[in-house]
């Protein structure tokens, strides 16, 4: 497949249906600051003190220090796509199509050995060796030793969603105590206190959530199908759900230190403001006429990654 499973699973019958949001739109302004091809795509994006790290399709890896100029690597991965990308303190690890586990060390990017063949939508880690790493039917890898070994957990899903199906798990967190955070199918968020040995269920439902976030004094927002928003105001240990006024599919959410929002999507994208329930559509062009399906903040702005493999970056 050319895309991740959470954007071909609900694509199609979706796709046309663009309900606009009630309220007015945010200001905005809307940069490319990197553009790739009509068949390339970017899938993951990460930000940190180091900067920025992008990656996609067949082993694309993109790097920025500045957010505006960037620097284009593609690893021999046989044609694996690359989905979603941590980097903590210098430590990048990148996971993908087939299980595939990619580490930088120093300043060379090597495939680890992995313990699965399910692909990977996502990764995340604490900056002290822990390491999670999740993906289709149910996959989650661990690593103690930040990213250099893995192993497969075994989670009990009949507890935590109630049937022994095992839900495609689309998105993890780290928080700033070490906890980790899932988020997938059956509108699941589950939280491990452990490093990932046992889970407890926060949240389930109907609607699949694809993007999970954290931000301060307790923030957290999840989003997902049918135009889904879920808050927390007290570090996810409840969430409500907030009307978006959309009914397109959303994909993932990054919440900047003053509590802004934004979440990006399926020719969608919309902003919560800072420390508000009202959301807002943001009006651009180049982000409506495209999808894109991750999104970071960096010096105060938000860059969101997707089709074509552009980089836009966005301040509001």
């Amino acid at each position: 497949m050319n895309t991740t499973a959470k954007i071909a699973k609900y694509a199609a019958p979706l796709l046309l249906s663009l309900a606009m949001c009630a309220a007015n739109a945010a200001p905005l302004q809307g940069e490319m600051v990197s553009q790739g091809h009509a068949h390339e795509a970017l899938f993951g994006v990460n930000a940190s003190a180091q900067g920025l790290i992008a990656v996609g399709g067949a082993g694309q890896i993109s790097t920025s220090k500045d957010g505006s100029t960037w620097q284009r690597i593609n690893l021999d991965l046989g044609g694996r796509s690359l989905l979603a990308v941590s980097d903590v303190g210098g430590n990048a690890i990148a996971v993908g199509q087939q299980g595939v586990i990619v580490r930088r060390d120093t300043n060379t990017w090597q495939e680890q050995q992995s313990p699965t063949s399910e692909r990977l939508f996502s990764v995340a880690q604490d900056g002290a060796g822990f390491v999670i790493a999740s993906g289709g039917f149910g996959t989650i890898l661990r690593s103690l030793d930040g990213g250099k070994h893995w192993e497969k957990l075994q989670i009990d899903w009949q507890a935590l969603i109630g049937q022994s199906y095992e839900p495609h798990v689309y998105n993890v967190t780290v928080d700033d105590q070490g906890r980790a955070y899932m988020a997938g199918e059956f509108g699941m968020i589950a939280r491990s206190d452990d490093r990932g040995t046992t889970w407890h269920t926060l949240h389930t439902g109907d609607e699949s959530l694809f993007g999970l976030a954290f931000g301060q004094r307790g923030l957290a927002y999840a989003v997902g199908q049918s135009g889904t928003i879920l808050r927390s105001q007290d570090g996810g240990e409840s969430w409500a759900k907030i009307e978006s006024g959309s009914d397109a599919i959303l994909l993932d959410v990054s919440i900047r230190d003053d509590d802004r929002a934004v979440i990006t999507g399926i020719r969608e994208a919309l902003s919560i403001e800072a420390g508000g329930q009202r959301v807002e559509r943001l009006n651009n062009a180049q982000l409506l006429d495209s999808w894109y399906c991750d999104v970071g903040v960096y010096n105060g702005n938000f860059y969101v990654v997707g089709q074509k493999a552009n980089v836009l970056k966005l301040s509001i």
